[in-house]
Order: structure tokens, then sequence, then C-alpha cells
């Protein structure tokens, strides 16, 4: 569930003064069901999402809207600029930026990756293995390359996991032990740099551990933006049924 639809699910509420309890039995649910789509933990199937545009009075798609929809990811990346460092309450993060209003909007390294998916997703399916075939017959019928030019296999693994890394946005799936074979293996076969080319395999722990300690600071902050938000989430959820108790 998109925070930001989790956010609308309580105004929209708030706006036809429902409690949960009172929204949860219109819906023959529990409290805690709703509570959990408020959260952003879970999302409401088909069919309540139907009772809810129609309790609300809207249409899904002005339900399930979101800022990312509105434009595609290309023009939205141009269109919404970062808020600058400068500027009053904002606090620039790895993973985004504080606006000093309480939403947080993509960071320069979210951006970069978001960037990098939309590049390769249209892209990524071009059958680089074939390409990569065809190549190798080439230069093995013209130039009786067979040797060295098996190497250009290697290519093939290193593509597929980029591919994978970028659109997953997790480093580990990039196949760096195998760009780091096929960079020796060039050293040796092209410099005779068997020794000290080995030197390069030092460079696979100190890779992963870069990832790891990266990926563990943005983990870092986005659990600090999710705790926040899960508070405003409570309070909200103890205002409400404090509201609905002065009711009865």
């Amino acid at each position: 569930m998109n925070i930001e639809i989790a956010n609308r699910l309580v105004e929209l509420r708030k706006k036809n003064n429902l409690s949960q309890e009172a929204l949860a039995g219109k819906l023959g649910i529990s409290r805690q069901a709703v509570s959990k789509w408020e959260r952003a933990e879970a999302s409401p199937d088909t069919d309540n999402l139907i009772l809810l545009a129609r309790l609300y009075g809207v249409s899904l798609d002005e339900l399930l809207k979101t800022d990312e929809e509105i434009l595609p990811a290309q023009e939205q990346e141009c269109a919404d600029e970062p808020k600058s460092a400068d500027a009053p309450g904002a606090l620039v993060t790895y993973g985004g930026e504080w606006d000093g209003t309480g939403q947080k909007t993509p960071g320069r390294a979210e951006k970069s990756w978001k960037a990098c998916e939309d590049w390769f997703s249209e892209r990524g399916w071009f059958p680089m293995p074939l390409l990569i075939m065809i190549v190798y017959i080439f230069i093995g019928c013209v130039w009786g390359a067979w040797h060295p030019g098996w190497l250009l296999v290697f290519l093939i693994p290193i593509w597929d996991s980029l591919v994978t890394a970028i659109r997953k946005r997790n480093a580990y799936c990039f196949a760096y032990p195998v760009l780091v074979t096929l960079i020796y293996l060039c050293l040796g076969f092209f410099g005779s740099l068997w020794h000290p080319g080995w030197i390069v395999f030092l460079t696979i722990p100190l890779y992963y551990s870069l990832v790891a300690y990266f990926r563990g600071d943005r983990k870092g902050e986005d659990f600090e933006w999710q705790e926040d938000e899960g508070e405003d989430f409570n309070r909200q959820r103890d205002a409400g049924e404090a509201g609905a108790e002065d009711e009865e």
C-alpha cells in the first residue's frame, strides 16, 4: 500500500466523520484491518475498494491516484526538482528529503536509481546474449580469434545481472565476481599480468562490504521515516477512537 493512498484513506474517513470502528462496521470487517490500511501495512481488496469509493462518493481513480501516476517517470523526474538543502526546513538524506511539512521527497540517490531503472526498462529487453554470440562467431570466422574471443561469453551474465540489479535496486544482484574474473583473464591473456593481476579478486569483499554499508544506511533512514509515520498514524487512530467514544 502506497503511503500516499493510506493518507488519502485517513483523510476521506475523517472528511465523512467516520471513526475506524464505524467504517469497519459499514464494510463488515475488523477495525484492525482498517487500521492496517491507514498505516500502509496492508491493502484493501477490490471489493472493499469499490465499497470505499461508493461510501466516500469518489471514483476508484480518485481513490487510488498518486503523484507518481500523474506524470510519466522521466517527465516527473525533470519536473519535480528536489528542494535545496539551503532551504528552510529541508533535511537532505541518502534516501530522500524532508521538506519541513512531514512529507518525504525522493533524494538524489533514489532519482538516479529511477533514471537507470527507466533506461533499462526500455532497453533491458535487448537480446544481448544473441548479439554477443553473433560477434563471437564473426570475429572467430573473420580473424580466427576463437581464443580469446570466448571471453565475450562473460558479458552475458554481467549484462543480465546488471539489468536485474537496476530493476530491483539491489547491488547484491550484480555479478561482480564474474566481472572481476573477466578483468583478471583479460589482464592475463592480453598483458601477461597473471601476477599481480590476481589482486583484483581482493576487491570482491570490498565491493560487498560497501554495498552492505550503503544499503544499511538507507534501510536505517527508511526505518526511522516509517517509525515516525507509524507514530503519526497511531496518534490519529487514538484521536479518532476518542472522538468516537465522545459521540457515543
